[in-house]
């Protein structure tokens, strides 16, 4: 294995969002659904000149892409920008 292998034990992000209770709400519905997970909190950057927070949900890369079926499910058809499921 190489040294930048990939691993289905990796943590990847699934999703984003700037609302930390929407990101534990998708963090307990993939528990509900028997996937183990982290919020990243208090990530905090500027963009364009204005503070941006957002939290992360992080899963194993092995269940990145039930995850992401999950919570497609989850996201309202409106969801503003910036609030999504994460691509790899």
């Amino acid at each position: 294995m190489g040294r930048w292998a990939v691993s289905e034990h990796d943590i990847v992000c699934v999703a984003t969002t700037p609302n930390r209770a929407q990101a534990h709400l998708w963090r307990d519905a993939l528990i509900a659904e028997g996937i183990d997970c982290q919020v990243g909190e208090y990530l905090n950057f500027w963009f364009d000149n204005m503070p941006w927070a957002q939290a992360d949900v992080w899963v194993h890369r092995a269940n990145a892409h039930r995850a992401r079926e999950i919570l497609e499910q989850q996201l309202p058809q409106d969801a503003p920008l910036g609030e999504g499921v994460c691509q790899l």
